[in-house]
């Protein structure tokens, strides 16, 4: 009998032995930034005023050893227009660089004959498998490459590597990526000038960038707004265009919280609805119940979260398709 019972232990030893150790989970980190220009132009005879806001977006995704897995690099570029009595001629909000694709039309005029998303896709593949201090110390005069990338990369990377930077910087800790993605919405708002009033275009990007496990589901939601405003008078002189820090950055000054019906800064509701995502799927987070944008009463969320929500929803949901 207890040679038996001394063959059972034995048995039940050797196989826990054998089972299979839970593997460690792969920790990576994902980080989103922004890096934004702000280009005037003045009217003249020839050529109507401009403002023109250039929101360049970075998402990167870090191994454990600090190396980057994934890069996203793209541009939203958008304009407004206006004569030289400050009433604004046009002001539409365009699809960012990537998505216009042979669209943008830079081929033609580029010295080495590639459009400018074949030239970002090169950029960002040069910096897979690289630390930022390697990418850092990429060769550039002037903004332009002067390494052999030079062959596959002549637009100025300046703003490009900064938001890079800028990502590296706010990448969090995560376990177990499996896809990330990243996209924006823009939206314009215009205002002509008045006697009292001067005019304005005011370009509203909101970026996202998500973190997605193996089944779909969120890990990690980054949402920002790069808001940027042109003023000009009735003359159609520009008198001011500078860009701004983002809704994230700006924090308590961006000074939204006496206005708020629940007492919360733009931050503080952004990073509410960040945390909500997290452990949903896009059928679930497009689920949420809205009345005009802003989500409807009886739901929990809405004491932490009073601002209208479509523009991050709609960015949330390209950033979730666009995912690999």
């Amino acid at each position: 009998m207890k040679k038996g019972l001394i063959l059972i232990a034995l048995t039940l030893m050797t196989l826990a032995g054998c089972a299979p150790a839970t593997p460690d989970p792969v920790v990576s980190k994902v980080g989103t930034a922004s890096v934004t220009s702000v280009q005037p132009r003045a009217v003249t005879a020839e050529v109507t005023g401009r403002i023109r806001v250039n929101v360049t977006t970075a998402t990167v995704m870090l191994d454990k050893d600090g190396k980057f897995v994934s890069v996203n690099i793209d541009v939203a570029q958008n304009d407004g227009t206006f004569d030289a009595t400050g009433v604004v001629l046009t002001a539409d909000a365009a699809p960012t660089k990537k998505e216009k694709g042979d669209a943008y039309n830079m081929k033609g005029s580029s010295a080495i004959g590639k459009e400018w998303y074949e030239q970002i896709a090169a950029l960002e593949e040069w910096m897979i498998g690289k630390t930022l201090a390697e990418v850092k110390a990429l060769p550039v005069t002037d903004g332009k490459v002067t390494s052999d990338l030079k062959s596959s990369v002549s637009v100025t990377v300046t703003d490009y590597l900064a938001a890079v930077e800028k990502a590296v910087a706010a990448a969090v800790e995560l376990q177990d990526v499996a896809k990330v993605g990243a996209h924006s919405v823009t939206t314009i708002q215009k205002r002509d000038a008045s006697a009292e009033t001067a005019g304005r275009i005011r370009v509203n990007t909101t970026y996202v960038g998500v973190a997605l496990d193996a089944d779909g589901k969120v890990l990690h939601a980054f949402i920002d707004v790069a808001q940027n405003d042109g003023l000009f008078g009735v003359d159609g002189v520009v008198t001011s265009a500078v860009a701004a820090p983002t809704k994230k950055e700006k924090g308590d000054a961006y000074n939204m919280k006496g206005q708020s019906a629940i007492g919360k800064e733009w931050y503080e509701q952004a990073e509410a609805l960040e945390a909500w995502m997290v452990g949903k799927t896009l059928t679930e987070v497009k689920a949420l119940p809205l009345t005009d944008g802003y989500i409807t009463d009886g739901q929990d969320l809405k004491s932490s979260v009073s601002i209208s929500v479509t523009d991050y929803l709609a960015a949330f949901e390209k950033a979730y398709n666009a995912a690999k």
